[in-house]
């Protein structure tokens, strides 16, 4: 809500009319929803109260408007409900320190408002009183609760104009941005490449026990699960598909275009109201002189200003399409009399029309067919799976039904935490990313059941199986040892590479290999493929020699001098900072003084019964 009375060029009804536009089912079972509710209200301000039941209406509007339709329970994850309250706290902060102020809305400013508003006017511009109400029903607004809305958006404009008007940041501050983003670096390097695993010499036990105990909190499992899942794409039914020759010949005629590139020639034109003159370039042209020439010595042209580029017969006037198509490669056409003046062309050059064989055509036909006529076919098999699950069928079960001709593979997933992680006592946690609604069907599916069939988007789908629920667990050295000697050597590796280039370094009395020249823009250094080197060495605040990691190897670098780019002024940029810090102030200015009015009024929130209601109904 602060954020949509931040934002003066639109209006108020256009914003809430985006954002909480429903359809009429959208309020089924509201009433249920809030009869069991704790009557205690969710926010209070003196003599205002927010109930239950108005947090809950909003929020229905809200989820009921979005694709997925999230369950309750869904919008306290996902920050739907916080976003709800927020809008209440500020309504009620900002309307309650207007009074205390003495602040009104004038009458006139709520007509203009109403009156101003697009969604409200009709074909014709002007205000219509039947789109008014239909638009506010379609909303699900009524006109007191629309009126009071545009009441605290006025409201919130005469509050926040003290620290709204902030238009020049001051150009000290955007002047060292600038330079900051234009800074140079004259850098010493030297590199080196990381060690052989092979050449570390192995640890004894005591030496990877400690490392255990050092790093024990490393080497804890959070709760995790074990599944079995399978995943249906379109291809596994192209065995299932059938193609006719009709089929291929009704597809043929309606792609058949997609086939052909039409002819395309390159064209000059020069077009004048001047006969005199276009009489005088055609005689030049007539006695040999380049068409090019003759445009830039009788009109000045040059040869961007006559050229047409590539175009197809279409894309030309009637008049003009056909000379200029039945010509050849530099033939001259013209004068044209057209309704602009008179026309002369040259055709510069000819492409001529594709048409893809017919033999080849068919084979790309029968290949969109074949994926077409698949994803029908997965569409219709989805619907017996899901009766399959409903009569308590496992994976394997699904997998070797009549659904599939082909073999079906489950495929397993151990350790999965709820954070995308998968865990191994072997080997490094990887994140595996499969969409955030497989990773909720691990959570949400009961041990030893089949989930819902999952939308892993791109006409694929996937069935989850949970096989074992896992505490989170403590690990034991030895459960871990092999993952300790491959962590403890990786990092062997680094000190052993940096000690050795230290070494080198001292060598050589400090003296550094190569030498560059960095921008804090530039994406790279030389030849490295670390993308992250150019942000660390800009980081370096010493003149002293800093090693740095790098995905390849460790590198030495010393800088040697520092200075700003030269750089041009472009007021344009000047301006887009002054106008983004500016926001940027009143973004984090108005966020301070909402929080500041919630203690300055004494807000009493009570939002623990209302989420531990929303954790416990089962309404979706």
């Amino acid at each position: 809500m602060l954020r949509s009375l931040r934002n003066q060029t639109q209006s108020i009804f256009f914003k809430i009319f985006l954002g909480f536009l429903i359809c009429g089912f959208a309020l089924w079972g509201v009433g249920d929803l809030t009869g069991g509710a704790n009557n205690k209200p969710v926010l209070s301000i003196e003599n205002k109260e927010i109930s239950t039941e108005e947090v809950i209406y909003e929020l229905n509007k809200l989820r009921y408007s979005l694709p997925q339709r999230p369950s309750l329970q869904d919008t306290l994850k996902n920050g739907m409900l916080q976003n709800v309250l927020n809008k209440f706290e500020q309504e009620i902060l900002i309307n309650k320190e207007a009074d205390f102020l003495n602040l009104h809305v004038p009458l006139s400013v709520q007509t203009k408002a109403v009156r101003n508003e697009s969604a409200f006017k009709n074909p014709l511009g002007k205000f219509s009183e039947n789109k008014y109400f239909q638009s506010l029903n379609n909303a699900g607004l009524t006109e007191k609760k629309y009126l009071e809305m545009i009441q605290t958006e006025g409201n919130f404009k005469q509050i926040s104009m003290p620290f709204q008007l902030n238009h020049t940041y001051d150009n000290k501050i955007v002047k060292a941005i600038i330079d900051y983003q234009n800074e140079v670096r004259d850098i010493e390097f030297e590199f080196m490449k990381y060690l052989n695993k092979k050449d570390i010499q192995q640890p004894e036990i005591k030496t990877l026990e400690e490392f255990f105990r050092t790093n024990k909190s490393s080497y804890v499992f959070p709760k995790t699960r074990d599944i079995k899942y399978i995943e249906i794409k379109p291809s596994d039914f192209h065995d299932q598909v059938k193609i006719t020759k009709k089929q291929i010949d009704d597809k043929y005629e309606i792609d058949k275009s997609k086939y052909i590139t039409a002819e395309k020639r390159e064209i000059y034109q020069i077009t004048s109201q001047e006969k005199n003159k276009v009489d005088e370039l055609r005689k030049l042209i007539n006695d040999g002189t380049p068409f090019q020439t003759a445009a830039s010595k009788i009109f000045n042209l040059s040869k961007d200003d006559i050229s047409l580029g590539l175009l197809t017969k279409k894309e030309l006037p009637d008049i003009s399409a056909e000379p200029l198509f039945s010509g050849k490669k530099n033939d001259v056409i013209g004068p044209l009399k057209t309704e602009f003046g008179f026309n002369v062309y040259k055709i510069v050059n000819i492409i001529p029309k594709t048409e893809i064989k017919y033999e080849d055509i068919i084979k790309d036909i029968k290949l969109n067919l074949l994926n077409e006529l698949s994803i029908e076919i997965l569409y219709e098999k989805l619907d017996l799976i899901e009766d399959l699950i409903a009569e308590g069928n496992n994976l394997e079960e699904i997998t070797r039904s009549d659904i599939f001709k082909n073999k079906i593979f489950v495929k397993q997933l151990n350790k999965v935490s709820e954070d995308s992680f998968l865990h191994s006592y072997t080997k490094n946690k990887t994140f595996f990313n499969k969409g955030e609604d497989f990773l909720k069907n691990i959570w949400m599916t009961k041990l030893n059941e089949t989930s819902d069939i999952i939308d892993l988007k791109n006409d694929t789908y996937a069935l989850i199986q949970v096989i074992r629920e896992n505490s989170k667990e403590m690990l034991a050295f030895e459960q871990v040892r092999e993952k300790i000697l491959d962590q403890w050597t990786s990092i062997e590796v680094v000190n052993q590479t940096k000690a050795k280039l230290k070494k080198l370094i001292l060598s050589k009395n400090e003296n550094l290999k190569s030498n560059s020249t960095i921008k804090r823009n530039q994406k790279s250094l030389d030849n490295f493929s670390d993308n992250s080197l150019i942000f660390n060495i800009f980081e370096i605040d010493n003149k002293d020699i800093n090693f740095l990691n790098t995905v390849d190897g460790v590198i030495a670098v010393k800088v040697k001098n520092r200075k700003v780019d030269n750089y041009q002024k472009n007021i344009e940029i000047n301006n887009n900072l002054n106008l983004s810090l500016s926001k940027s102030f009143f973004n984090d200015y108005s966020n301070y003084f909402i929080k500041n009015l919630a203690t300055k009024h004494k807000l009493v929130r009570n939002y623990n019964d209302l989420e531990n209601f929303l954790l416990n109904t089962e309404v979706q």
